[in-house]
């Protein structure tokens, strides 16, 4: 079984095996396509809590849906610092980044953002009336994560 290799370029930045800095439009297409985003939240007893995701990206922000009885809800309602990953285990690429969490419960205003998780993982959207019915009854809420640098800043491999 291959092993994952280690990024032979800079720890920082998003750089590939040679250094050289992968471009905005690469990091956009790699986050554009369908993987996991695994969220990382730190717990009471300050250890890690992670989980994979569905998630959108709109070039400034990640959102992710979930909801309120599960631990991300919590951990981030207290502490809104939060480490992100996307990775290909195939193909060798990877982002990741500390990111800042704000938890958004106006689910009408939100909406579009919950049909864009939905259509990039080719799940059928409702009409909007039934999408926020059903959103409420299942008491979900949007997460909103901010980089806390720009894509430069983060840890990169295997995009260029």
């Amino acid at each position: 079984m291959p092993v994952a290799p280690e990024p032979a370029g800079p720890v920082a930045g998003c750089g590939d095996s040679v250094g050289r800095v992968a471009s905005t439009a690469k990091i956009e297409a790699f986050l554009a396509e369908r993987r996991n985003l695994i969220l990382a939240g730190i717990r009471r007893d300050g250890r890690p809590q992670l989980s994979p995701n569905w998630f959108h990206w709109d070039g400034q922000r990640f959102y992710v849906s979930t909801l309120r009885g599960r631990a991300k809800f919590t951990i981030f309602r207290r502490d809104p610092r939060a480490q992100l990953l996307v990775d290909d285990s195939t193909g060798f690429r990877a982002v990741i980044l500390p990111a800042t969490v704000e938890i958004r419960e106006d689910l009408a205003a939100e909406l579009p953002r919950f049909r864009a998780i939905r259509e990039k993982y080719g799940v059928a959207v409702p009409d909007e009336a039934e999408q926020l019915r059903g959103l409420t009854e299942e008491g979900r809420v949007l997460l909103a994560i901010t980089p806390d640098g720009p894509p430069p800043s983060w840890i990169c491999w295997g995009l260029d």
